[in-house]
């Protein structure tokens, strides 16, 4: 690591301190030497003071009175009148000293009672420091003058100023040394914490900052470690969401996918991967095309792009199946660049079986007033045709009243058919499971058939298994799932017969999903076709629909025994074939009373 915090304290603290200690000692010299001279001014006027009192009056020979007094002071004595004119000087003889009237002291020694000055002295090339009084005797004045040379003073000042410039180095040295010692414990401090940070940021969260500083610097190692423990509890909280959000992404039944607006593939969920056969690739940066491969999606997902506005669109889909699909796209936006369309957002609902449900009840609604319509207009034709004079042709009108039966019994028979079916769909019709011979109900439904069969010279015939006498069941939805499937095999058998047949699991072939019994109803009709088999039990489809319909089958005896055999939590198979005849089994699993 750069020390470059270290090096620019070090630099700051050699500019910064001299400068400081220059200017606190240019101040210092200068306080010491004003206190200096006020000192010697102070003194001055003292000595000034008594020398004033012994000047002799009227005055003669001053010059020896100066020279007297300066040897007991050691200050230059001047005497002046009031005119200017010197009339006695310690160092000069007065008759040869010009006029001292300008002087500055002798001025501001008339006006404030003292005056002092400091001027070079061109004759010993010294500054020094005048001091004059005035002195008054009656009704003449004269001014003393006082003046010592500053040499002393600054010699005083001189070395004062050196033994600050000493004090002030070793000053400065040691505030150097300490400033440099606080700041490398303080750039080592930030080393650590810089160090500790960049552990942070690698993801390494489980260590801590442990710093022996005090002070500010230990309130932010704990502040640090604080925000350390505070992003891992966050980032935990981001992983829980994250997995949440996963975990509701792969589990949504309708496929997601974000697209942006390069048309590359961000986010992709497992079902729209299972939609498009792609859920063993990775998706994630592939292009929308790629993975898609449907012209439609992409026009929509490109009409999003180009208007900025929600898409929805029904679409299908061939491979790997053909499935129906609701495509919904929206735009989205970024948070850092909120005018900007990042991208798309597409959902893909699976609709299929509401348009099979939809094709369903187009097919029903269709099938309902075919069948109804038949009946209906053989009734209004015959009843019309016996209101126009019919009723009166005795041989005709007997056979077109029995028509007429005939259709209306055919027409109620589809209705009871119809809200039979309804009530089962809607749960009005409720299975209550009872223990009872099994032998017993096939006999009842033998019984009321015998008569149609012997009719058509076909044989009934049951065969129960030694093993299995009773079964688990609401008897009289068992007796309308038998009775419906008998008469289909009278319908559709013209040699042989129908036979009704009872095996355990242990008789029963692809048995091993537990304890079951099998009740077949097998027939030596005409059979069907394979393709047909699938359609089965669906509400009005038939086969053979004109045969059919002239046996007076309605298309829903099959949808009905379909529906109660599920009721009852059973399962139905039918197999058959063309000129062979056709066997349907139920398998029904083997009950305790007590589990009814």
């Amino acid at each position: 690591m750069k020390r470059v915090l270290f090096k620019r304290t070090l630099v700051s603290y050699l500019i910064i301190a001299p400068l400081l200690f220059l200017f606190l000692e240019l101040y210092l010299s200068d306080v010491v030497k004003s206190s200096h001279i006020s000192e010697l001014r102070e003194s001055l006027l003292i000595q000034a003071d008594l020398i004033a009192e012994r000047i002799p009056f009227p005055a003669q020979d001053l010059d020896g009175f100066c020279k007297q007094y300066k040897e007991k002071t050691g200050a230059r004595i001047t005497i002046v009148d009031n005119s200017g004119r010197v009339l006695g000087d310690s160092d000069e003889l007065s008759s040869r000293m010009e006029n001292h009237a300008g002087r500055p002291e002798i001025r501001d020694a008339a006006i404030a009672g003292s005056g002092s000055s400091i001027r070079f002295s061109h004759t010993i090339r010294k500054n020094l420091l005048y001091l004059a009084i005035p002195v008054d005797r009656g009704q003449e004045r004269l001014f003393l003058r006082l003046s010592l040379p500053l040499s002393d003073v600054e010699a005083a000042v001189a070395a004062t100023r050196v033994r600050m410039f000493l004090a002030s180095f070793a000053a400065l040295l040691v505030a150097i040394l300490m400033g440099l010692f606080q700041t490398r414990k303080i750039t080592k401090s930030i080393e650590e914490i810089a160090a500790f940070s960049r552990e942070i940021a690698d993801g390494r969260l489980g260590k801590r900052l442990f710093l022996k500083e005090k002070g500010e610097i230990g309130e932010l190692a704990k502040d640090i470690n604080n925000m350390a423990d505070e992003l891992k509890t966050r980032l935990r909280q981001s992983e829980d969401e994250k997995d949440k959000i996963e975990a509701i992404l792969r589990n949504l039944s309708e496929g997601l996918i974000v697209i942006d607006n390069k048309k590359r593939i961000l986010l992709c969920n497992e079902a729209l991967k299972m939609t498009f056969a792609a859920k063993d690739s990775v998706v994630e940066g592939k292009t929308a095309a790629e993975t898609l491969r449907n012209a439609d999606l992409m026009e929509v997902i490109e009409e999003v792009l180009a208007k900025a506005e929600p898409v929805s669109r029904e679409i299908s889909i061939s491979h790997p199946r053909e499935i129906y699909l609701l495509a919904t796209a929206s735009p989205f936006y970024s948070h850092s660049v909120q005018e900007r369309l990042s991208g798309v957002v597409m959902t893909l609902h699976d609709i299929t079986r509401l348009r099979h449900l939809e094709e369903m009840r187009k097919d029903f609604v269709a099938n309902v007033s075919h069948e109804i319509r038949t009946p209906i207009t053989a009734i209004k034709g015959f009843a019309e045709t016996l209101l126009d004079g019919a009723i009166d042709d005795r041989e005709n009108a007997g056979r077109f009243l029995e028509t007429i039966r005939n259709h209306s019994e055919r027409l109620n028979t589809l209705v009871t058919d119809l809200l039979t079916l309804s009530r089962i769909e809607m749960g009005d019709i409720r299975v209550e499971k009872t223990s009872m011979r099994i032998d017993s109900v096939i006999d009842t439904v033998l019984t009321t058939l015998r008569d149609k069969a012997s009719a058509k010279g076909l044989y009934l015939r049951k065969t129960v298994s030694p093993g299995v006498s009773s079964i688990l069941a609401d008897r009289d939805k068992l007796i309308q799932i038998l009775l419906n499937l008998v008469d289909n095999g009278i319908k559709f058998t013209e040699e042989g017969g129908v036979t009704i047949r009872v095996r355990s699991e242990t008789e029963a072939p692809d048995a091993g999903q537990g304890p079951r019994m099998e009740i077949s109803v097998e027939d030596t009709g005409i059979g069907i076709a394979r393709k047909h088999l699938p359609r089965l039990g669906e509400r009005f489809y038939r086969v053979d629909r004109a045969r059919s319909r002239e046996l007076g089958g309605t298309g829903l005896g099959l949808a009905i025994v379909k529906h109660l055999v599920i009721a009852h939590g059973w399962n139905m198979e039918i197999e058959s074939m063309q000129g062979r005849g056709t066997i349907v089994r139920i398998l029904a699993p083997v009950e305790l009373p007590g589990e009814a």
